[in-house]
């Protein structure tokens, strides 16, 4: 049996980023319990700026654009958009705790039109967004909220369902 490789990208570069630590539960998660799966995490921080026009304010990071960017370019003579029918799910969290926070909600929907431009095919459920991320985490890396955890391999799992659908034989 293959397995399914996922690729990991975290929208912060900051050492200590809570949704980089949500990217390594998530990768933990898919190991324990996802069969025929695994997550690698991108290091991306070495790309110079594609583009300098920020916009983190409820909206996808400047960084994570900047990645997108570079990699949906397509060189001379090679082939076809690399994000194209590609399945993708979106995982984020935020550090606000102000009743009603969105817990990177609002920026999910901004990449979720992003990727669709790209003609990636976004998992919609369960939506992973994580307010006051600060309290979310045991010291072990583990979430405090089991719920979430569930959700996360429920989304892992229907990632690995919708992208054996849109599987094309790899060169």
């Amino acid at each position: 049996m293959s397995i399914f490789k996922i690729a990991g990208i975290c929208g912060s570069l900051r050492k200590d980023s809570f949704n980089k630590k949500l990217l390594i539960r998530a990768q933990q998660l898919c190991f324990e319990h996802i069969n025929g799966a695994t997550i690698e995490i991108i290091d991306w921080s070495q790309l110079p700026i594609y583009n300098q026009v920020l916009k983190y304010n409820f909206s996808i990071p400047g960084p994570l654009k900047n990645a997108i960017d570079w990699a949906s370019r397509v060189a001379i003579g090679d082939r076809g958009q690399v994000f194209a029918g590609k399945a993708v799910a979106i995982i984020g969290s935020s550090p606000s705790f102000r009743p009603g926070a969105a817990g990177s909600g609002r920026a999910q929907f901004d990449l979720r039109k992003s990727l669709a431009c790209l003609d990636m095919v976004t998992v919609n459920k369960p939506l992973i967004a994580i307010p006051d991320v600060g309290h979310a985490f045991n010291e072990d890396g583990s979430l405090i909220n089991k719920h979430i955890e569930s959700s996360i391999i429920k989304l892992l799992q229907n990632l690995v369902k919708l992208g054996k659908q849109l599987k094309v034989d790899p060169e």
